[in-house]
């Protein structure tokens, strides 16, 4: 399929710059986040802030789908209500995944040494950013 005009919807590429700053402006508040990435709920990447030269964002899509699949199933089996926020800390890197909406969904990977409290303030008001440019 050959993309023009009419395939993109209007204001795709301001919506795309309008994530990158927000993506750029939640770097500047911690060298500690390695990378950023807003997917949509099914796993596809619609843009990246990566620091990492060898990590696969489209990998990290698609993980972030299957873990908030796992996380949705659990907290409705456990009838939890909605998953707000999801964080793995792990040996290496913490992962925090955050829905941003109903239609995107943005994922940070992090040094395991940073400042949890300011990343989730940090996180959440860039995911609700991203939500109003939806």
């Amino acid at each position: 399929m050959q993309i023009n005009e009419e395939t993109i919807s209007p204001g795709a590429d301001e919506s795309s710059v309008q994530i990158e700053n927000i993506l750029q402006d939640l770097h500047a508040v911690s060298t500690d986040i390695l990378l950023s990435l807003v997917t949509t709920w099914d796993g596809l990447t619609i843009t990246t802030h990566n620091n990492l030269s060898d990590n696969d964002d489209h990998t990290m899509a698609a993980m972030t789908s299957e873990l908030l699949s796992v996380c949705k199933r659990s907290a409705q089996a456990l009838e939890s209500g909605d998953v707000n926020e999801m964080l793995l800390h792990c040996s290496k890197n913490n992962i925090l995944l955050m829905p941003s909406g109903t239609i995107v969904v943005l994922a940070l990977i992090t040094k395991p040494e940073i400042n949890l409290g300011l990343l989730l303030i940090e996180a959440r008001r860039a995911a609700q950013a991203i939500a109003n440019v939806f």
